[in-house]
């Protein structure tokens, strides 16, 4: 078939088009993932770009390219770039009455990557609560229809009077109600189905105080003392009560509570509160005449690059209760490659790596370190509950869920599962490996590809 003329042009026009724009897409990609900020800043002024792509760009560098577009399509940009919208633009955008979706986003992502033990987030998440707080429209109460049932008033005389006599009685009977089956003979009221409108407080004023709270008892014991900080300085913009804001006064009478009942302070709880207050609460213990204290650690500095672990002594083993966090060119990295994720979770090594990565003086936790923990903390099947960082900790060995990444350096599952290398061999290529998940109370024992990249615990060695 003979395409005319005019039609030719037309779809030549069209293949142009869609191939122009194709052809700008990946410059601008190869813009971004160049980190060319200038051409890509270009780009975007002069509307040659068909889609909002952040690649690895960090928050400042995102905001100085898309800071017009982030403004006009707020939705739409953290849909697409949710790490730099939420560090870059998130307080600006909770300061905007008419951005309260994104606002809304926003907080749940920091809250989630605090929670997950990412100290940035909660740095980030204190200008955008502060900003959403005063907001004025963010904290206006919304209006809900629910049904519901409520007993309303019989009517006064005829037959519909006895039927609903007859009604308060039997409805009465069926909810246990005693004091309105009293009451039938002389104020007879019958059940209804029925619609009523409620006020329920600001949905983003209560994201943030459950969030705060749930973080400060949910998130890695190192980031307990920051929650707390939140939680006080904004407890009253929250209106949360002073008893349930997590700070010394509050540990005080959850010791009193204890003593009374003469009930054992919780390991869990008891670190929670002594990793930013250790000296203070040992002072409220000591005054309440209670026998338990905060966990005492050593510390053990890397010699080569200067970083310090905590160790704790666990049933004669001297384990670090942080992942070691010392560089090996191409045999380690970090999770998603971000450097700032090593800060919080410590590196991810191959084993090969993780064998020779501990600081002289220590070694890779070894399978029989790992069995020997897990029975004292109640055996495999259980261990996860007291070993987790988010969990009833009583030997304070935070297990960190700093997830893994594979032959590929393609991270997954931060902030839910926990890997750890142990010297092990199974078979030339697999090693034996531990994982625990921050759902879940099993520490399981698996066999892992040598290659893929997990997270190392250190043993200080015994001496001679």
């Amino acid at each position: 078939m003979k395409v005319p003329q005019k039609s030719f042009a037309i779809i030549s026009l069209i293949v142009f088009v869609f191939a122009g724009f194709s052809f700008a897409q990946e410059a601008f990609r190869n813009a971004i993932d160049s980190q060319d900020i200038a051409t890509a800043k270009k780009m975007v002024k002069n509307n040659e770009i068909e889609e909002i792509y952040c690649g690895k760009l960090n928050a400042n560098d995102a905001v100085a390219v898309f800071e017009k577009i982030f403004k006009s399509m707020p939705d739409e940009s953290f849909a697409q770039c949710p790490t730099q919208f939420a560090y870059g633009y998130g307080a600006k955008a909770c300061a905007n009455a008419k951005m309260l979706n994104a606002c809304n986003e926003v907080v749940s992502y920091l809250l989630m990557e605090g929670t997950s033990g990412n100290a940035n987030a909660l740095e980030t998440l204190d200008k955008v609560v502060k900003a959403a707080l005063k907001t004025k429209p963010f904290a206006k109460p919304v209006k809900e229809q629910v049904d519901t049932t409520i007993w309303v008033a019989c009517p006064k005389k005829g037959k519909d009077k006895e039927f609903c006599k007859l009604q308060c009685e039997t409805q009465a009977d069926s909810l246990n109600d005693e004091a309105h089956k009293q009451s039938c003979a002389s104020k007879p009221e019958h059940f209804i189905d029925t619609t009523i409108t409620v006020t329920k407080p600001s949905p983003l004023y209560e994201k943030i105080r459950t969030g705060l709270t749930d973080g400060f008892w949910k998130s890695p014991m190192t980031m307990a003392g920051t929650f707390s900080k939140l939680i006080q300085s904004n407890a009253k913009a929250l209106s949360i009560a002073d008893t349930a804001v997590p700070n010394l006064a509050y540990v005080k009478r959850w010791a009193e509570v204890h003593k009374a009942d003469s009930t054992a302070l919780p390991g869990g709880e008891l670190f929670r509160f002594c990793t930013p207050w250790q000296p203070q609460v040992d002072s409220i213990l000591t005054l309440l005449e209670l026998e338990t204290r905060c966990p005492v650690f050593e510390t053990f500095r890397d010699p080569r690059d200067g970083k310090t672990y905590k160790v704790k002594e666990i049933s004669g083993v001297r384990w670090f209760v942080q992942n070691l966090d010392y560089a090996i060119d191409e045999s380690s990295m970090c999770y998603d490659g971000y450097d700032e994720n090593c800060a919080v979770y410590g590196r991810l090594y191959t084993q090969e790596a993780a064998k020779t990565a501990c600081p002289e003086g220590s070694h890779l936790s070894t399978d029989a370190d790992w069995k020997l923990l897990e029975d004292l903390a109640g055996g495999a099947s259980e261990a996860a509950l007291k070993l987790r960082s988010n969990g009833g900790d009583d030997y304070a060995f935070t297990a960190m869920f700093a997830g893994y990444a594979n032959k590929n350096h393609i991270s997954t599952i931060m902030g839910e599962g926990a890997y750890f290398w142990t010297e092990k061999q199974d078979g030339d290529s697999r090693g034996t490996a531990r994982s625990m998940f921050s759902t879940d109370k099993e520490v399981s024992s698996i066999s892992v590809d040598k290659g893929f990249f997990l997270s190392v615990r250190c043993v200080v060695n015994n001496e001679k």
